[in-house]
């Protein structure tokens, strides 16, 4: 359950006979496929999941594979099957991966969602607060089926690695045992992302909090000195622009950013910047609109960071859980974005930009007119741009294919004034040879 979570309590198990170890992968006395003491029931879906994973092994792109076991009410855990990437990943043999973990471990952190938040939070637990959790670790993993962590071990090479360790536990209350099904990956450059988006963010917030005050001292001043009113206005105008330009650079660094953290869709965001800046210079949009839809399109996607690289990265369809964390990216992004005095509205456009015209949409079900027209143009050539590209679930469809989607929902799901648009830059502008598409 997590089973790394455990690794403080785990005990050393003695290997088995040579023909259980190597054949079931088990390691221990406690191994329930050599032990006569446990029901048909249990050694039957043990014996089915170490065939599955020896399956998905043999396709060569599996994680780092492992079931483990314990008793109710006992500090013990111990593996029934542990896959030879897991092995050699520790460079260690099956019997001492216990130990070998128990002294790697240098931090450990637990995330949990909020349920009575939209969104989602993450509550973070370090190595110490969780070191003698093992008891509350296992029960919310009997509740809740699925227990996930995140582990910083040092390798025997010395080399420190973030893990993400992933389990599902079944409870068999026949035997008094817990089974956790579970798969490591390696999420360093995840981890690492994160910390630098953080960085990003202390020095944004840093920044908006210094001009805030400096623009808050001109205006005092303002209401002080009437006699000297057009000198300050002057002084307060080129604040602002100092302003409006530092957070356009911190925009452009924030999108890169984000697009280190998700190699697939390098570029992404820019394309997409570049299809809905031609929208809306299609549709006569003013300047100051044209301003906001850019820096949002540049940073639209930037909620992605609460999302695991594993899941950005899936080359295959994504489950029901996996799509609900998807879908929070607007609203993640939007709860960002909103702490920051934009002059225009990119907080709420971001939040928007996966709205649809019938309200199909989210996050709010908005439709129509509701939406905010620099949002329809988002949500347009954002469909145009991933549906031309190439992501890992699947190659590049080609633009026809993507016109060909908002030409078919026109009305539905998109503005029919954005699709004309944007299928007229294609046609009449020869849209293709004039930018990165």
């Amino acid at each position: 359950m997590g089973t790394l979570g455990l690794r403080s309590n785990i005990q050393s198990q003695k290997t088995v006979s040579s023909n259980h170890s190597s054949e079931n992968g088990s390691s221990g006395h406690h191994s329930i496929l050599s032990s006569k003491t446990y029901s048909q029931a249990l050694v039957q879906r043990l014996t089915e999941c170490i065939a599955g994973y020896k399956a998905y092994e043999r396709t060569g792109t599996a994680p780092l594979l492992y079931i483990a076991a314990w008793k109710e009410g006992s500090k013990n855990i111990w593996y029934e099957y542990a896959s030879k990437k897991f092995t050699d990943f520790l460079d260690c043999e099956l019997h001492q991966i216990p130990s070998f973990l128990r002294g790697s471990l240098i931090d450990r952190r637990t995330y949990r969602e909020q349920k009575n938040e939209l969104t989602g939070s993450k509550e973070i637990k370090s190595r110490n607060e969780t070191s003698e959790s093992w008891r509350e670790l296992r029960e919310e993993g009997k509740s809740s089926g699925v227990v996930e962590a995140f582990y910083k071990v040092r390798t025997k090479h010395g080399e420190a690695v973030w893990i993400k360790d992933h389990a599902t536990v079944e409870l068999h209350q026949a035997d008094n045992i817990c089974l956790s099904l579970g798969f490591l990956t390696i999420v360093s450059k995840e981890m690492e992302s994160e910390e630098i988006l953080q960085q990003h963010h202390d020095l944004l917030e840093a920044i908006v909090q210094g001009r805030t005050a400096e623009l808050t001292k001109l205006n005092k001043k303002l209401r002080k000195e009437v006699e000297e009113r057009k000198l300050i206005e002057e002084e307060l105008s080129n604040s602002n622009t100092r302003l409006q330009g530092n957070l356009e650079e911190i925009v452009q660094a924030m999108s890169l950013t984000l697009e280190e953290r998700d190699p697939y869709t390098v570029g992404h965001q820019r394309r997409t910047t570049v299809l809905a800046m031609a929208i809306a210079e299609k549709m006569n949009l003013s300047q100051d609109e044209k301003k906001g839809l850019q820096l949002a399109s540049l940073i639209h996607d930037m909620g992605k960071i609460s999302i695991p690289g594993e899941i950005l990265s899936k080359p295959g369809p994504l489950n029901d859980v996996e799509l609900l964390l998807i879908k929070r990216h607007p609203k993640v992004a939007y709860d960002i974005l909103k702490q920051i005095d934009f002059p225009w509205p990119v907080d709420k456009i971001v939040l928007q930009h996966h709205e649809k015209y019938d309200g199909s949409g989210y996050p709010q079900k908005l439709a129509g007119e509701n939406i905010l027209l620099e949002a329809r143009i988002l949500c347009v050539a954002d469909v145009v741009e991933t549906i031309g590209s190439h992501r890992p679930y699947r190659p590049s469809m080609g633009n026809e294919a993507a016109l060909q989607e908002i030409r078919d929902n026109r009305g539905i799901l998109y503005d029919p004034q954005v699709v004309d648009a944007c299928i007229s830059i294609f046609e009449d502008k020869n849209f293709l040879a004039t930018s990165d598409f």
